[in-house]
């Protein structure tokens, strides 16, 4: 048995009283949390920091590892594109692997405990299974022409019974408005709420992404034109590509909404009636676009916000505690104790998580991080459990 007292004890939304213990069980789940007077004294272990649950990523590509470095920074997100297309497949099974594994662990010691990661086969499979990391896969899909709706969508549900086999969390997820057709969203939509699954999609990213959907001259063009898509059937719907698919999305289930680097008030107002998490990924913002969103468009809605590292193709690491700092270091609207519950609680929530990770939860061992806020960074000291 172990009492562990800090500085600041912050369960994932607020922080603890002065004189809280955890009691912590030989098993390492939470037994307990009383106050200090209840235990004897010469048993308090006493941290210096925040104690605090296990950080949460809510948005990785672990598949794409082997890609850290390969990728050209400032490109813009269409360039990028088509760098990941030509580039993913020439590496070797076992050197995919490699990466995956050294990615995989890096995160358990840096103290992330859970993950939303993007699957677009099953490379990763067998990496998740045998991980101490959690993972909910979305089982990505693709396809902008709504005549292979049902085609891609099945070929979705076989990768996603695939991955039950393996005894690992999962739903379906559209990869991005200007890949995946309304219709596909739907159902993808349809089938997770279904299921009370949370969804994931890659939102307004670009500027590129706009004028694709206002049939303006874009980088999207000339990538369907590179990989060789026929979009002689394509209409633009005009507007913003979130107006065009929200919508769809749930009422209920939640939808995870992934970048939003040009997303604006407006769009917020539209998706208001969904149950919608917003997830930042500031590395990977400035990796390819060289640019960060306005954060201030969320500033009322911080119990919805979220962060996520993306992929070591679009980033330097994997560590969520460097995508808060970026967003410390560059804009004064959300403060260090909204960040720390987009790295718990909130993004537990999203990913359909909170009863296992994000919170102090007895009976359960959803990892202990002890850091420090040595203004405006946020420090991490070490993996508690």
């Amino acid at each position: 048995m172990r009492f562990l007292k800090a500085t600041t004890l912050f369960n994932g939304k607020e922080n603890l009283p002065a004189g809280s213990v955890l009691v912590i069980d030989d098993a390492q789940r939470l037994k307990d949390i009383v106050h200090e007077s209840q235990v004897e004294a010469g048993n308090i272990e006493h941290l210096e920091g925040i104690l605090m649950p296990g950080f949460v990523n809510a948005h990785c590509h672990l598949e794409l590892s082997h890609l850290k470095e390969q990728i050209a920074q400032h490109t813009g997100l269409p360039e990028f594109a088509k760098q990941v297309i030509t580039r993913r497949n020439s590496f070797s099974k076992e050197q995919i692997n490699e990466h995956m594994q050294d990615a995989d662990r890096a995160m358990w010691q840096s103290g992330i405990v859970a993950v939303g990661d993007i699957s677009n086969g099953s490379d990763s499979f067998q990496i998740k299974a045998q991980s101490p990391v959690m993972y909910h896969s979305f089982v990505e899909l693709i396809g902008l022409n709504p005549a292979n709706r049902d085609v891609i969508f099945d070929k979705g549900l076989a990768l996603l019974q695939e991955l039950k086999q393996h005894d690992l969390r999962g739903s379906l997820a559209p990869h991005a408005p200007y890949s995946t057709s309304t219709q596909l969203i739907k159902k993808i939509a349809d089938f997770d709420a279904q299921q009370q699954l949370p969804l994931s999609i890659h939102n307004q990213e670009s500027d590129e992404e706009t004028k694709f959907f206002n049939n303006q001259p874009n980088g999207f063009h000339e990538l369907f034109r590179f990989l060789g898509l026929d979009l002689s059937w394509y209409s633009a719907p005009g507007g913003t590509s979130l107006q065009a698919y929200a919508p769809e999305l749930s009422n209920d289930a939640p939808s995870l909404l992934v970048h939003n680097t040009t997303t604006t008030a407006d769009d917020l107002q539209i998706a208001q009636h969904k149950t919608i998490f917003w997830c930042f990924c500031p590395g990977a913002n400035q990796y390819i676009e060289n640019r960060l969103p306005d954060y201030s468009v969320f500033k009322n809605h911080s119990d919805k916000i979220c962060l996520g590292t993306d992929s070591l193709a679009s980033n330097h690491q994997l560590d969520v505690l460097t995508e808060a700092n970026i967003i410390l270091k560059h804009n004064a609207v959300f403060p260090a104790a909204e960040l720390l519950r987009a790295l718990t609680s909130n993004a537990a929530a999203a990913l359909g998580l909170s009863d296992q990770f994000g919170t102090f939860i007895i009976g359960k061992n959803t990892g202990l991080n002890l850091i420090a806020l040595k203004d405006p960074q946020l420090q991490f000291i070490k993996k508690i459990t």
